[in-house]
C-alpha cells in the first residue's frame, strides 16, 4: 500500500512537470508568433507608407512576400496579384539570368544598388527604374527588401538636358570653328618672319593674344620717300606695336580697321612723320566708328607706339598714342614717352600727337610692346608684372642676340604666370601681349 502510493506520487509529479514544459513551450511558441507577426506587422506598416515602390522578396524563389500600394500601382497590378508572383515575373524574361545575379550579389554584399533591369507593367510596357535592394529578415527567414523608383521622368530630363548639350556643344563648335577662321584672317594681315627681316635686320616679336584672336597687331613697312624740298631719297623702316580697346573678337574687329588704315599712311600726302601717321590713323577711327560729338558714339580707341628708322641718316622718329619707347645704349635704358590720349576718340580735346626725333648708333637696342606684359598678374603674391620689372629684364640681356632675348622674355612671362605649388595651376592671361625688339646694326 506503502509502494502504490510512492509510485501515484511520482506520476503526479512527472505529469505535473511535463505540463509546466509543455505550458512552458506553448508560451514560447506564443511569444513567438506574436512577435513573428509584429515583425510582419512592421513590415507592413512601413512599406504601406512608401510614396515609392516596396517588395519584401523571398531569398531562395524570388516569390513576393509583402508589397505596398505603390508598387501595386506602378506596376499596374493589385497586391493580391503581386502576392501569387516572383521577382523574376517582373522582369524581362531576357534579363533573367541578370535578375538572377543580382539576388545572388544582394545575398552575397547585403546590399546593392542599381538600375540595369526594368520591370514589366501588366500591360507589358517596360519601366526604368532604379533599385535599392537590402538583406533583412522576414518570417524568421532572410528576405530582400527592394526599394524601387520609377525614373521615367529623370531619364526624359536627362534626354532633354543631353539634347540640349549637344545643341550647345555643336554651336560651339561653330563659334569656335568662325573665330579660328577669323584668327587666319587676322594672321594674314601680320607680316611675317621674313617680311619683318627685309625691313629690321635685326628683330624679335613677342606675341600672345588672350583669345584665339586678338586685340594686339603689329605693322611694319619698308618706305622710300623723298622729303620736301630735298632730291635725295631715304629708305624709312616703319613698325609700330598696336593695343585697340578690347580683346578677343571686338578687338579682332579693331585690329582690322586699324591695320587698314595704317596701310593707308603709306601712301596718304600728308603724312610724313610717326606723329602724322598717328593723327591720319585716330582721325579714321573716329570717322570709321562715326564718334562725331554723340554722347552714346563709340569710345574705341588705338594705343600706338609707331617707329621709322631712318637708315640713311641713323635717325630714329617716335610718336606714341599713351605707349612709349625703350632705347638701350651701352646697358642705359631710355625712355621716350607717348602721348596721353589714344587713336581715336579722346573724352577731352584731342592735340596733334608728338613727333620725336634722336639719333642712332650701331648696336641701340629699341623696345616698344603694349601693355598685356606689365599688367599680367603672377608671382608668389599675384601681383602685376609691372614696367620696372620689364625695364630690368630688357638691361639684363639687351646684349644677347634677339631670338635669345625673346626666348628669356618668354619663360620669364611663363615663370610670372605659374602660381605657387601649394595652389597649383597658373594665373589666367590678363590681356594680349606684344613686345617688339629691334638691334641697330
Amino acid at each position: 500500500m506503502e509502494m502504490l502510493s510512492y509510485i501515484f506520487l511520482f506520476l503526479f509529479v512527472a505529469a505535473s512537470a511535463i505540463a509546466v514544459i509543455f505550458f512552458i513551450k506553448s508560451k514560447k511558441a506564443s511569444a513567438g508568433d506574436q512577435q513573428q507577426s509584429k515583425q510582419i506587422d512592421n513590415y507592413q506598416s512601413i512599406i504601406d507608407q512608401a510614396n515609392d515602390a516596396m517588395l519584401v522578396i523571398d531569398i531562395v524563389d524570388g516569390r513576393i512576400h509583402q508589397s505596398n500600394p505603390s508598387a501595386a500601382t506602378m506596376l499596374g497590378y493589385s497586391q493580391e496579384e503581386l502576392a501569387k508572383k516572383s521577382l523574376f515575373h517582373l522582369h524581362p524574361k531576357e534579363d533573367l539570368e541578370k535578375s538572377s545575379r543580382i539576388v545572388a550579389d544582394v545575398w552575397e554584399k547585403g546590399g546593392l544598388i542599381y538600375k540595369d533591369i526594368p520591370f514589366v507593367h501588366k500591360n507589358g510596357d517596360l519601366l526604368p527604374v532604379e533599385c535599392s535592394a537590402k538583406v533583412a529578415p522576414f518570417s524568421g527567414r532572410p528576405a530582400i527588401v527592394i526599394y524601387a523608383r520609377d525614373i521615367r521622368e529623370r531619364l526624359r530630363l536627362e534626354k532633354e538636358v543631353q539634347i540640349q548639350a549637344a545643341v550647345i556643344e555643336q554651336k560651339n563648335k561653330d563659334i569656335t570653328d568662325s573665330i579660328n577662321y577669323a584668327k587666319r584672317i587676322q594672321e594674314s594681315i601680320l607680316p611675317t618672319d621674313e617680311e619683318l627681316t627685309q625691313v629690321l635686320s635685326e628683330n624679335f616679336v613677342y606675341y600672345k593674344p588672350k583669345d584665339i584672336v586678338s586685340g594686339d597687331f603689329y605693322w611694319a613697312s619698308s618706305v622710300i620717300t623723298t622729303p620736301p624740298g630735298e632730291s635725295e631719297s631715304q629708305k624709312l623702316a616703319i613698325i609700330a606695336a598696336v593695343d585697340c580697346t578690347g580683346h578677343g573678337v571686338p578687338g579682332a574687329f579693331m585690329s582690322i580697321i586699324g591695320h587698314a588704315l595704317l596701310e593707308q599712311t603709306r601712301t596718304a600726302k600728308n603724312v610724313n612723320s610717326p606723329a602724322e601717321a598717328l593723327d591720319y590713323l585716330s582721325n579714321g577711327v573716329i570717322n570709321t566708328l562715326k564718334q562725331h560729338g554723340d554722347s552714346d558714339a563709340l569710345r574705341d580707341g588705338m594705343d600706338v607706339s609707331m617707329c621709322a628708322i631712318n637708315w640713311n641718316a641713323y635717325q630714329l622718329e617716335f610718336a606714341g598714342a599713351n605707349n612709349p619707347l625703350y632705347l638701350i645704349r651701352n646697358g642705359e635704358l631710355i625712355e621716350t614717352k607717348g602721348d596721353k590720349q589714344p587713336a581715336g576718340r579722346y573724352l577731352d580735346e584731342a592735340k596733334p600727337f608728338t613727333n620725336c626725333r634722336m639719333d642712332l648708333k650701331p648696336g641701340d637696342c629699341l623696345y616698344i610692346f603694349t601693355d598685356g606684359i606689365a599688367d599680367q598678374f603672377g608671382g608668389e603674391r599675384g601681383k602685376k608684372f609691372k614696367y620696372a620689372q620689364l625695364q630690368n629684364l630688357l638691361k639684363d640681356n639687351w646684349q644677347k642676340p634677339m631670338h635669345e632675348q625673346k626666348r628669356i622674355l618668354k619663360e620669364a612671362i611663363e615663370g610670372w604666370m605659374n602660381r605657387p605649388e601649394a595652389e597649383g595651376g597658373s594665373y589666367e592671361q590678363t590681356d594680349d601681349m606684344l613686345l617688339i625688339g629691334v638691334r641697330i646694326p
